[in-house]
């Protein structure tokens, strides 16, 4: 099963202040990534991989949540 960002951020026990300062970065700048994880940079994809132990697909690729989602409104209209 595919996790969000933030899922994935939780699981590991991460909180988002250390994740953004291991990243360089403030936090909120961080928040914006969970929300909208196309908002990053390369090199901030792989420093946030590397930190999670995740692959940079499961950051930029859409999770099974939010796949699940679409799909759900589509038949509902």
């Amino acid at each position: 099963m595919k996790l969000a960002l933030d899922a994935w951020r939780r699981a590991r026990n991460i909180s988002q202040e250390s994740l953004a300062d291991a990243c360089g970065v403030h936090v909120n700048t961080y928040r914006v990534w969970e929300q909208n994880p196309g908002e990053m940079r390369l090199d901030k994809v792989m420093k946030v991989a590397e930190i999670l132990q995740i692959d940079m697909s499961d950051i930029l690729l859409p999770s099974d949540t939010t796949e699940t989602s679409k799909m759900e409104e589509t038949e509902v209209m």
